[in-house]
């Protein structure tokens, strides 16, 4: 139960006047030795404000007896929780864990100046300071000594509501007991907490400035501790005589600014390990860092080691969780260049060496590749086609594709035989081909006069000569179709294409008309021209060509095995069993890889059989 208004003015009539910095649970056991009465004996604890709730920042009870007004002004030196799950202390944000709730450190110079101000102890001792309460203080920077938890005389820790302000369980005086004195540059960071919390001259700092000072405290400790313990090190771990250096370093580290707090993380990198796994060169610092909910301090450490991987090319994989952008924004990796060609590795190694972008490729998660340069190579395998789409594109056979493809005119893009293990084609280069081939020519809405598509009339006069021709300038284009595509738009004049045929009466024929004569596949007319059988030359243009009357001669002579079997209606292997049954053997048995592939009889023996 709370109690009354009237209940608590007739047990505290006397009221001191509450010093600023003295927390809830100070200023009580004041008002209860001002009222004679013993907080251990008193029953205002059992009246609804035990100790525990004061030292918590409970202290709405508090609100009958004192008014909201003098309470609201207790409160801001009274660490308490908000809704946050931190602590707020004079304005100021800790962590739960930052602030000190059942024991209180105390400094012996501050409690004697008090006694010394007021010797007869009429307007009340100042025997807690709210800064008192910060768990990570080890010494006061006033009087420059080591602040103590503990009894001089009875070695008890100095429990809230176990003895007086500046007294013990057992009645020693607290501020008679022995002084430890630091040396007052050891106590810097020490300094600048307690000016936040307007116990000491302010120290302003422009990067602890920008934070909560619990954050600030944290951000000390663990930069601190990596300098001092090394990079696994962790804060929990560290001797308590050992912490106040500690932080001290820290505190260093960062009031020398922004680029020595990276200094001071790029020095961790110098351990054994790879630069690539960041998590593992940064220790217990990049856990504790990934661990930071989103917030200033979190955003700040973000950009500080950002910088640190920027300078050393650091990978960056899973960053995306702590900054909205890469470190390195113009650099990628090699594995991220392979997410970008959404291709193997090898064919990522490829296309970078074919473009040139083969820089220290071999540590694959370095950012070291232009992301532009990818960009656009990404764009550019993206947009490549293969023959079969290219024909469709261009209105012709993926036959006559090829054709233009080996004799150079259509030639597939250097970065695709990295990309691809079948031929592609650039589209751009392409379209730059097709208007070469068009030159000047006008658009029309229907094909001119006495025309054709350059696609109709290469299968008169055939698709390499007539190409060449228009791109050497033979022939002009007389009118581009409109709704057309490729070689289906462009046309030309018919008149004059003869001469671009090869005269019926020319000695010398084509492969592909030689193996058409001869009723022979291809691969099977290639040994043939190699034992001699049939004489060939080469053009200017460096195409075979076989001699017309070897041709017929060979034509009249000898009989393929395809031959035969089309014209009798059966299979290969069934002429041969009839042949050999009738005592006919092959006239030529060619065998070019140890195998025998081609068999020729004489045409009068089959006639006869």
């Amino acid at each position: 139960m709370n109690p009354a208004p009237e209940q608590g003015g007739a047990i505290f009539p006397i009221r001191p006047p509450h010093i600023p910095g003295e927390p809830a649970c100070g200023y009580m056991l004041r008002l209860a030795e001002a009222n004679g009465y013993d907080w251990r004996r008193s029953s205002f604890a059992s009246r609804g404000i035990p100790m525990n709730d004061l030292a918590h920042g409970r202290t709405s009870a508090l609100i009958p007896i004192l008014g909201r007004e003098t309470v609201e002004r207790i409160e801001r030196f009274t660490p308490r929780s908000i809704q946050s799950g931190k602590v707020l202390l004079h304005g100021e944000t800790f962590q739960s864990a930052q602030i000190l709730y059942g024991r209180q450190s105390f400094c012996v110079g501050c409690w004697a100046d008090d006694v010394a101000d007021d010797p007869d102890r009429t307007r009340g001792r100042r025997h807690v300071r709210c800064w008192w309460s910060v768990a990570t203080l080890s010494a006061c920077p006033i009087h420059c000594i080591r602040l103590n938890d503990r009894c001089h005389e009875c070695g008890r820790t100095n429990n809230r509501g176990a003895g007086g302000p500046c007294s013990c369980h057992c009645g020693a005086d607290l501020s008679r007991g022995p002084r430890a004195t630091v040396a007052r540059e050891a106590i810097a960071a020490d300094a600048y907490v307690v000016g936040r919390l307007g116990g000491a001259p302010n120290c302003p700092d422009p990067v602890l400035d920008r934070l909560p000072l619990g954050d600030a405290i944290a951000l000390m400790q663990r930069l601190g501790c990596c300098l001092t313990a090394g990079r696994d090190a962790r804060v929990s771990r560290v001797r308590q005589e050992h912490r106040p250096a500690m932080m001290l370093a820290g505190f260093e580290a960062i009031r020398l600014g922004e680029e020595h707090v990276e200094d001071a993380i790029e020095a961790l990198l110098e351990g054994p390990g790879k630069l690539d796994q960041l998590r593992i060169q940064l220790g217990q610092f990049y856990c504790w860092f990934a661990a930071l909910p989103k917030g200033e301090l979190q955003e700040w450490l973000a950009e500080r080691i950002a910088n640190v991987v920027r300078r050393n090319r650091i990978s960056w994989q899973n960053w995306e969780r702590h900054v909205s952008s890469p470190p390195v924004r113009d650099h990628i990796s090699a594995s991220q260049a392979k997410g970008f060609f959404d291709r193997g590795w090898d064919r990522t190694v490829a296309i970078l060496d074919a473009a040139g972008l083969r820089t220290d490729i071999d540590v694959r998660c370095r950012p070291t590749i232009d992301r532009r340069h990818v960009e656009t190579l990404a764009a550019k395998v993206g947009r490549l086609i293969d023959v079969e789409g290219l024909a469709l594109t261009i209105g012709i056979t993926p036959a006559s594709v090829r054709k233009l493809s080996k004799a150079g005119i259509l030639s597939p893009d250097p970065l695709a035989r990295a990309a691809s293990r079948h031929p592609k084609f650039d589209p751009v280069e392409i379209e730059d081909i097709l208007a070469r081939m068009a030159g000047r020519a006008p658009l029309l809405q229907t094909p001119p006069p006495q025309s054709s598509s350059v696609a109709s009339a290469a299968r008169s006069v055939g698709i390499v000569p007539l190409c060449r021709a228009l791109l050497d300038g033979r022939i002009a284009a007389c009118g581009r179709v409109e709704g057309l595509q490729g070689l289906q738009a462009i046309h030309i004049r018919t008149v004059g294409l003869t001469e671009f045929r090869r005269p019926a009466d020319s000695p010398w024929v084509g492969l592909p008309e030689g193996r058409r004569a001869l009723g022979m596949r291809l691969n099977g007319l290639i040994p043939v021209l190699a034992s001699g059988h049939i004489r060939t030359i080469k053009d200017v243009r460096g195409h075979r060509l076989l001699c017309r009357a070897d041709v017929d001669r060979f034509k009249a002579r000898y009989v393929s095995t395809t031959e035969l079997a089309r014209a009798r209606g059966t299979s290969a292997k069934a002429v041969l069993s009839e042949l050999a049954a009738a005592g006919i053997h092959p006239a030529i048995e060619l065998a070019p890889r140890g195998r025998v592939e081609v068999r020729l009889f004489e045409r009068n023996d089959c006639k006869s059989a």
